[in-house]
């Protein structure tokens, strides 16, 4: 759904995987779910499975229980009444059969890990194919020489390789978080205080032939079963399952940022060793004709920026007090959909931004020169060292930077003529080879090696 302050909210499906008709849907899955959990027990009525799964095809407005959720602090509460009517009308009584041994904590959370299910599987197919596109280039550009930087300087030369092998690292960590979690998903189902009192009352009355905590454990068991989540322990008070939900989407989205600001960074004027490849309107600038901006890049770090403050939330709602929470559970509805919003679009837009992404070659060349050689001064003080000590020769290749930035003359002119007579023909040829852009770059091509067939194995 279009949305005129987030211009992200186009990428991926997020509105029918989080918005509002999605989340009333999960709800009265769960709630049709537990009907069939307590029918396996014999704990309803035989014929209340068919008039559950009628409630799935119901029109029920969501815009009424929205609003009505006020009066009681949550939408569970108008949508039993709800659905509860409508059970009613197809069979008299029919509602006796609905919400057993519940309360709204069970429903919406258990809806809230069926949500997460559907949006940990659409992230995980988006990251996939970012990655497989970031590991083409990675291969491609496993030698391509390109000045490394550290503290927004050059530092020593890498690979362009390397770099996105960096990227790809973070993302495969990101989306192998998200998997374990996504593993892990708790069923929610204990009732006002989370004892199941309730569900063990009604099994004591309707199975008295059969111990009631083996129905009550049971009970549980096909509910998790059938809505595709674990068998758990009530967690009304344990807010852990949603912390490591939002913690993993933050991670995805995080990681995602992490590229677009090296992107963001390397499409800068100054340096234009990458680039978005933009489409017609794409990049503009209401001011300057001339901007070719990269407006996706930007739009993800956007996300990136957004999504710490939403995590922190999360940590905070952990802080319940007594049985349930007054406050922080609440606050976890809208802060845990903004990240999975932000999840959903960012790995969708990721995989654009791969998909576009330009290369430079010539351009990392040209500004590997920029420092006259400056740029290989750690290559050259680690071969000198094995002739001269480290310490000695980092203080050589130190005044030899200096000599070099007040004379106006190249790095290796420098040291060329600071080692006449002072070394034997082979050090001082390694030492001068050394300034060829492409001298040792095998360890970055075996890092990059490595990452890629790891990225490979996702498929």
């Amino acid at each position: 759904m279009p949305d005129l302050l987030d211009p992200l909210a186009s990428a991926g499906n997020a509105d029918s995987l989080v918005g509002d008709e999605a989340w009333l849907r999960a709800c009265i899955e769960v709630e049709v779910a537990l009907v069939h959990a307590l029918h396996s027990q014999q704990l309803v009525s035989p014929t209340s499975t068919e008039i559950a799964d009628g409630l799935l095809r119901a029109n029920i407005d969501v815009d009424t229980i929205a609003i009505a959720s006020r009066g009681g602090g949550n939408p569970i509460i108008p949508l039993v009444k709800a659905l509860g009517e409508l059970a009613d009308a197809a069979s008299p009584g029919a509602s006796d059969d609905l919400h057993v041994g519940a309360t709204s904590q069970d429903i919406l959370d258990s809806a809230t890990m069926v949500v997460a299910g559907r949006v940990i599987a659409q992230v995980e197919r988006d990251l996939a194919g970012t990655i497989r596109l970031l590991a083409r280039i990675a291969e491609l550009n496993r030698a391509t020489p390109m000045a490394g930087r550290t503290l927004g300087q050059h530092a020593s030369p890498v690979t362009f390789g390397l770099v996105v092998s960096g990227w790809l690292d973070g993302l495969l960590a990101a989306r192998a978080q998200l998997a374990s979690v996504g593993s892990r998903l708790p069923v929610q189902y204990g009732g006002a205080v989370g004892s199941r009192a309730i569900l063990r009352e009604r099994a004591r009355q309707r199975r008295p032939d059969v111990d009631a905590d083996e129905v009550v454990a049971s009970v549980s068991t096909f509910l998790a079963t059938r809505l595709g989540l674990r068998d758990a322990t009530p967690w009304q008070s344990n807010r852990m399952p949603i912390v490591e939900l939002g913690s993993a989407l933050a991670a995805v989205v995080g990681a995602i940022g992490a590229l677009a600001a090296d992107v963001n960074v390397l499409s800068r004027t100054e340096i234009a060793e990458v680039s978005e490849r933009l489409g017609a309107g794409e990049g503009g600038s209401s001011a300057m004709p001339h901007k070719r901006n990269p407006v996706t890049s930007v739009l993800l770090v956007s996300a990136a920026t957004r999504s710490p403050g939403l995590i922190a939330t999360l940590f905070a709602a952990q802080v319940t007090e007594d049985q349930r929470s007054s406050g922080a559970w609440h606050a976890e509805w809208q802060t845990l959909r903004e990240l999975e919003r932000l999840a959903i679009e960012t790995s969708a837009t990721a995989a654009d931004l791969a998909e576009r992404l330009e290369v430079d070659v010539a351009r990392m060349r040209a500004n590997l020169d920029f420092t006259a050689g400056l740029i290989y001064s750690e290559r050259v003080s680690a071969i000198l060292a094995g002739s001269m000590g480290k310490d000695a020769a980092f203080q050589f290749v130190e005044e030899s930077s200096r000599e070099s930035i007040q004379t106006d003359r190249p790095l290796q002119v420098v040291i060329a003529g600071r080692l006449t007579g002072n070394h034997d023909d082979a050090v001082r040829s390694r030492v001068l080879a050394a300034f060829d852009p492409n001298y040792g770059l095998e360890a970055s091509a075996a890092i990059v090696d490595a990452v890629v067939m790891r990225a490979k194995e996702i498929g």
